[in-house]
């Protein structure tokens, strides 16, 4: 077919300005490419920056309180100002250490070292230095003043040997008394505690937040992830942490390109408009070379793309040009997402005190976001999940995370409703923090509950769960935000005594005392000792703990500590029993005891489940009583003596000749079915009866003594004292006075 020169000109152009647009296209979705990988990578780091600060944050008020403890604590001064200690000094000093404990953000373990007695108390005992399992640490650390503050991961144990170490990442503050240097405190934060605070920051699956100091960083660089990870280095604690990301690999292909592909693109560029001038005084038979070439070209992009081949040069651009737009569209979503993320952080660290701020500066910060939210106060409330547990066993992660959402959807849209500026924050897994912002009537105190009782109602009918809601006082400032949150938080863990699926406000929780964990320490002492006597006041004396409980601040994490205080006094009252008793308790209900906090959501709950426990565990010890012989003889001689106590000739001999049998043998079965020596039980039960003479009546000394099985009042003095650690008459001044 025969064209004229105009047709061929135009034909010559098509294939060159094909491959112009083709690269353009390319270098543009390079470019876009690049900066979305740039975008992605400055919003990781801004993460990943916020979340070693407030790492740091927690370590700090870790290191605040030790100082403040060690500095401030007479009985911790004293302890290393004087040479010894007394067994009740160690219980108390064991005791300030497990409230340290409890107030520290994650879990972790504590203990002091004395120089001068080489003797280490820990929240779990007292330990000489070289029968402790982190000796070599504290023997390679003690006295150099730049081994004080935190230390990188290491493992820690309590015993050289039999116990499984854990990772920790250790703080050691030295003690002084003047200028000399008298012991040290050590802290031991458990790093999965750490690093699972650290990777709660985001609930994605595409990012990972681990910990490395320098010397694991120069041993492992081959374990380095695919991508190259981004990393942080504390100015606090000096430790690196770093963030490995996974990208998508079908978002990323064109990082295949280097900047050799660049040069290439260019070069071809500048080849085609010289074949463009050459080309245009040469027919057109060249021209249709150069399409077939652009077709084979298109058709092999087409196969790296993965996308089937295109007809045409054209398809194959507008096949490009919708990766390129769905490329933007990713783009934006990312930054949509970003954004969504610093105001969740915003929140978070507003609520949990972290970051401070003036009014003018919070709206400054909304403003950012482009939020506008003015207020007279701030209602602050935390919604709490009842029955987490069951929550997380009944619904995948999806399925959590979609429940989740409409939680937060169903709070946004009844600020709506009431034409009020509301937001929210997790504060934990299972608990929300909302705030209002009202800007009715200042004097109205009752709007956020108003909120709180229609949220409530909106829930129990449409989800199949329940929520328990506990309101702080209304905050007027937002520097004054943090007090409120945790105001609500102290009102909604009193759902264990006022029962779940409540509203808690300061109205309703003003009338509950504060608990005393010592009374019911001693309570817990005296049930275990009956229990192993057999005796039936153990149920009487836990239900009237119960019942004395149901009226303070009992909260979750003080049901682990009842649990955990009585296991141990139960512990020791078992060690007394057989040794089927022995093994049915530790296979059969230590763990049972132990999990109880996992099951029971109040108190009321936690009280039918333990008594439940305890009533089976009697039933077997029983019936274990009642298999063995002995049994019967042991407790008669029991009857006997708390029948004759009084009686200054009661002796062994005496109550084996009422039994017909051998004094020997009756002490051997004395001691295996009750647990004490025939000596220990008389003088027990005799000071028992004197104490409560002392306390109760007028009696002298010398009729207590009398009425108490003593003939002669200095044997009695001795006895007491021996006993008790005073004499009668002290006693009496000392327990009357409080």
């Amino acid at each position: 077919m025969r064209m004229n020169w105009y047709y061929r000109t135009i034909l010559s152009y098509a294939p060159i300005l094909f491959v112009i647009i083709s690269s353009m296209i390319f270098v543009i979705f390079l470019a876009l490419n690049n900066a979305s990988e740039r975008k992605y990578l400055e919003t990781n780091k801004a993460i990943l920056d916020r979340i070693v600060f407030n790492a740091d944050a927690n370590l700090m008020l870790i290191e605040r309180n030790v100082v403040s403890k060690v500095l401030m604590d007479g009985e911790i001064q004293d302890y290393f100002a004087n040479a010894s200690q007394d067994a009740l000094g160690d219980f108390l000093l064991q005791k300030k250490l497990i409230d340290l404990s409890l107030t520290l953000p994650f879990a972790n373990t504590i203990y002091i070292y004395n120089e001068a007695e080489r003797r280490i108390i820990s929240d779990l005992g007292s330990y000489s230095l070289r029968a402790f399992g982190d000796a070599d640490f504290l023997t390679a650390n003690y006295g150099r003043k730049e081994s004080a503050g935190w230390f990188n991961p290491r493992s820690f144990a309590y015993s050289p040997q039999g116990e499984e170490a854990q990772q920790v990442v250790s703080l050691v503050k030295f003690v002084y008394t003047g200028d000399d240097m008298r012991g040290a405190l050590v802290v031991n934060v458990y790093q999965r505690s750490f690093m699972e605070y650290l990777n709660s920051f985001d609930e994605s699956d595409y990012n990972h937040v681990r910990l490395i100091d320098a010397a694991t960083a120069s041993e492992s660089p081959d374990k380095a992830p695919t991508m190259n990870p981004i990393q942080v280095q504390s100015d606090y604690t000096g430790w690196t942490y770093v963030s490995e990301g996974v990208h998508d690999q079908g978002y990323n292909w064109l990082a295949l390109f280097s900047n050799a592909w660049m040069v290439i693109w260019v070069i071809l560029i500048l080849l085609a408009l010289i074949g463009f001038t050459i080309i245009t005084h040469i027919h057109y038979k060249p021209i249709q070379s150069i399409m077939e070439k652009v077709s084979q070209f298109s058709n092999r992009k087409s196969e790296e793309l993965g996308i089937k081949g295109a007809d045409n040069e054209f398809t194959f651009i507008e096949m490009a040009l919708d990766h390129l737009l769905k490329r933007s569209l990713d783009y934006e979503n990312l930054h949509k997402e970003d954004s969504l993320l610093r105001q969740q952080r915003l929140f978070h660290d507003l609520l949990a005190g972290h970051l401070v701020l003036t009014d003018e500066e919070f709206q400054q910060r909304l403003a950012e976001f482009n939020l506008s939210a003015p207020y007279n106060r701030l209602g602050v409330m935390v919604a709490e999940l009842d029955r987490y547990a069951e929550f997380t066993d009944k619904y995948k992660v999806k399925d959590q995370h979609l429940l989740k959402f409409i939680i937060e959807s169903a709070f946004r849209d009844l600020g709506q409703s009431h034409h009020a500026f509301v937001w929210h924050a997790w504060m934990e897994p299972h608990r929300i923090a909302f705030v209002v912002h009202h800007t009715a009537d200042p004097h109205n105190t009752q709007a956020t509950t108003t909120y709180a009782e229609e949220f409530k109602k909106w829930i129990h009918q449409h989800l199949e769960l329940t929520l328990t809601i506990g309101i702080g006082a209304d905050s007027t400032s937002i520097d004054t935000l943090a007090d409120s949150y945790r105001n609500a938080v102290e009102n909604v863990e009193l759902k264990t005594v006022l029962g779940i699926h409540s509203i808690i406000d300061n109205r309703k929780s003003a009338g509950i005392m504060n608990l005393d964990r010592y009374a019911y320490l001693q309570a817990l002492d005296y049930a275990a000792q009956s229990f192993r006597m057999n005796e039936s006041e153990w149920r009487e004396k836990l239900t009237q703990v119960f019942g004395e409980l149901s009226k303070m601040r009992f909260r979750k994490r003080d049901m682990a500590e009842f649990a955990q205080a009585f296991l141990k006094r139960m512990e020791q009252a078992v060690l007394a029993m057989s040794s089927p008793i022995q093994t049915r308790w530790k296979s059969d209900y230590q763990d049972r005891f132990a999990s109880l906090t996992e099951t029971a959501e109040t108190l009321a709950e936690f009280q039918e489940q333990f008594m439940s426990l305890m009533n089976q565990f009697e039933a077997c010890v029983e019936e274990d009583r009642q298999a063995r012989r002995h049994h019967s003889l042991a407790m008669q001689a029991k009857h006997y003596i708390d029948a004759h106590f009084t009686d200054p000739g009661l002796s062994l001999v005496q109550v084996s000749d009422y039994l017909n049998l051998q004094p020997s043998a009756l002490s051997v079965i004395f001691k295996e079915e009750i647990g004490e020596k025939f000596v220990d039980y008389v003088l027990k039960v005799r000071m028992q009866q004197a104490k409560q003479l002392l306390l109760e009546t007028e009696d002298s000394i010398q009729s207590v003594a009398i009425n108490s099985g003593y003939q002669n009042v200095n044997s009695f003095y001795r006895a007491f004292k021996k006993f008790q650690d005073i004499p009668p008459g002290e006693y009496r001044n000392m327990y009357r006075a409080t």
